[in-house]
């Protein structure tokens, strides 16, 4: 087919035209696809709350962010308040890299108690220079988030924050470069010290799908960070410490302004980052913190009915040929995966419970193993029992607790065996013979809890095992096994743990033996205490 001069020139000009539009402009041809849907009815009373909390936020075309009411009638744009660095650099050169993917950047801002929460606090902070490296620098992010409820320039209230935005942006709404990333480490990660991109790799070998912009950082051309990234500074610190976990309105707030930053510059949830990844040595956001907002982004897209946002957070698992279901399966996986990798399994247990993960895991995935919630844990041994040999961490690389058979009239009860049974409804993971002090069977099963998160029981030391098979689901009380005397051990005990359930998957699953030179500090991060689990004391 032959074409004149006239209809090449045009077609080249329409493609080069294309090229030249940013990539946050594009509207993506999509082609439909059938999405799981949750309703907010379906989720746990916690995660309804953070919800029903986050307001209708939307950036606008000329980048300022607006809030509007849940009829999403606009209600104005949020507060503003300019840092002193983009005073200074708000020149077109000085524009986000129009040309490469975004990424959003989370940090807390460290406030302490005595910081003035005020608008002009926080300013006076981007605004005053700091020393790092034995330079002075000021900071500055493109988002300040508080705990207020949402409110808009026009119904000001007072100083205190909700979200805040100190940046004004380019005429077409490009944001301008922010200061809030120091230049990264790559000596760490050709040391391979940087876990977090290592982790990342290691899960891309079972699922090719997984990328983020952060093994962009470090294994693709050098740039500046900040360039590609939009900061949003959440008020407080030490957010994966109980005490200091932010409020529902927080999270919501800083839920709402990853969701609007996400569908107005097309930045995919992969690339929703904690500085705690870029820098090591930095904590903030806080692990656990990151994986919620990432989780919540999941759920909302779930619950919204919006394609564009779900292909933003789901459509990356596409590319494998799976179906939407299966997409949105493998990014809920993800997150738990990647959280077991660069976390403590303690701080895992603590995210389940917080996001109550498994609860909607089942129910948009089914129960793939048939776990029976464990609503209640009894003790192994329903007879009388003493424990009079190791305790837990005593000595200091002992995981679990010895239940004895209690002696009769001070005569050692040789004669008959002892039945175990399941604390709780759980899923049998493992049968075997352990290394070392653990002579005799082991047994392991995995248990769902009511609050979202799952544990790990470990019963060993037993003679005979109980009609049980790996895989399959049993209720509580069901009968492991016994233990009985033998050359050993004259009277008959029960070694018994309690693990995260993400011990499993970090350690047990490929080498159910502890190491001979664990100590307390492993101990702790793998294994609750199991009395106190049970909720007594011998």
């Amino acid at each position: 087919m032959q074409i004149s001069r006239r209809e090449f020139l045009k077609f080249i000009g329409t493609n080069m035209a294309a090229l030249a539009i940013p990539a946050y402009w594009h509207d993506e041809v999509w082609m439909p696809q059938a999405w799981p849907s949750l309703s907010l009815e379906d989720l746990p009373a916690g995660i309804q709350r953070i919800l029903v909390k986050a307001p209708w936020a939307r950036m606008g075309p000329d980048g300022y962010l607006s809030l509007s009411g849940y009829d999403k009638n606009s209600l104005g744009k949020v507060p503003q308040a300019q840092t002193q660095f983009n005073k200074e650099r708000s020149r077109p050169h000085n524009q986000l890299y129009k040309d490469m993917p975004w990424g959003i950047v989370l940090h807390w801002y460290g406030d302490r108690e005595n910081f003035d929460k005020s608008i002009k606090g926080y300013l006076r902070g981007f605004d005053s220079f700091r020393e790092v490296d034995e330079y002075l620098i000021q900071t500055s992010a493109h988002f300040v988030v508080g705990d207020e409820n949402p409110y808009t320039s026009a119904g000001m209230q007072g100083e205190r924050i909700a979200i805040l935005q100190t940046q004004k942006p380019a005429p077409d709404g490009t944001p301008y470069l922010g200061s809030h990333i120091q230049p990264i480490d790559l000596q760490v990660h050709r040391e391979k010290k940087q876990y977090f991109v290592r982790a990342l790799y290691q899960l891309s070998y079972a699922e090719p799908a997984i990328h983020s912009i952060l093994q962009d950082f470090f294994d693709g051309r050098y740039f500046d960070q900040n360039m590609r990234t939009i900061a949003i500074e959440i008020a407080g610190y030490d957010f994966d410490n109980p005490e200091h976990w932010p409020s529902e309105q927080k999270i919501a707030n800083v839920l709402a302004l990853v969701w609007s930053l996400m569908k107005r510059y097309g930045i995919l949830a992969s690339n929703i980052l904690g500085h705690n990844e870029i820098q090591l040595g930095k904590p903030d956001p806080g692990k656990k913190f990151l994986a919620m907002i990432k989780y919540l982004v999941g759920v909302k897209a779930l619950v919204e009915d919006d394609d564009r946002m779900k292909q933003l957070v789901f459509g990356q698992y596409l590319n494998t040929g799976s179906g939407t279901k299966e997409a949105v399966r493998k990014y809920f996986k993800f997150m738990r995966d990647y959280l077991v990798l660069i976390s403590a399994r303690r701080h895992v247990y603590e995210w389940e419970s917080a996001s109550k993960y498994w609860f909607v895991h089942d129910h948009l995935f089914g129960n793939e193993m048939g776990i029976l919630v464990a609503r209640s844990f009894q003790d192994p041994i329903l007879s009388e029992v003493s424990q009079d040999g190791r305790k837990f961490l005593i000595p200091n690389n002992h995981e679990g607790v010895d239940f004895y058979r209690r002696k009769e009239q001070g005569v050692v009860a040789r004669s008959s065996a002892t039945p175990v049974h399941l604390v709780g409804n759980g899923v049998c993971s493992y049968i075997g013979e352990l290394r070392d002090c653990c002579m005799g069977k082991t047994a392991m099963f995995r248990h769902r809890q009511a609050d979202g998160a799952e544990v790990l029981t470990v019963f060993s030391h037993l003679d005979q095992m109980g009609d049980i098979q790996v895989g399959k689901s049993y209720p509580i009380s069901y009968r492991v096994g016994e233990v009985a005397s033998h050359a050993a051990h004259i009277n008959p005990y029960l070694h018994f743990a309690v693990a995260y359930g993400a011990t499993w998957d970090s350690d047990l699953s490929h080498e159910p033996n502890i190491p001979l030179n664990a100590g307390e500090t492993w101990i702790q991060q793998r294994y609750l205490h199991p009395l106190e689990f049970l909720g007594h004391n011998l």
